[in-house]
C-alpha cells in the first residue's frame, strides 16, 4: 500500500511539474519582425508598390499589420 501510495505520488508530481512547461512551449508564436515580414510580401505577392487601384501600397501595408500581428 505504501509502495502503490509513493508511485501514485511521485507520478503526479512528475506530470504536474511537466504539463505546464509544454503547454507554454506549445503555444509560444513569437511575432516576426519587420525584416521577415518584409522579405515575406516580397515572396508572396504583396511588395510594396505592387496592388491596384488609387493606393498601389494597401495590400503591402494590410499584409504587414497582419504579419506583424503574428
Amino acid at each position: 500500500m505504501r509502495s502503490a501510495f509513493l508511485a501514485n505520488a511521485v507520478t503526479t508530481s512528475i506530470v504536474a511539474a511537466t504539463t505546464p512547461t509544454f503547454a507554454v512551449a506549445r503555444h509560444h508564436h513569437p511575432t516576426p519582425s519587420f525584416d521577415t515580414c518584409e522579405a515575406l510580401s516580397v515572396e508572396r505577392g504583396a511588395a510594396p508598390g505592387q496592388g491596384s487601384g488609387v493606393n498601389p501600397d494597401t495590400q503591402h501595408n494590410a499584409f504587414m499589420r497582419q504579419c506583424l500581428a503574428g
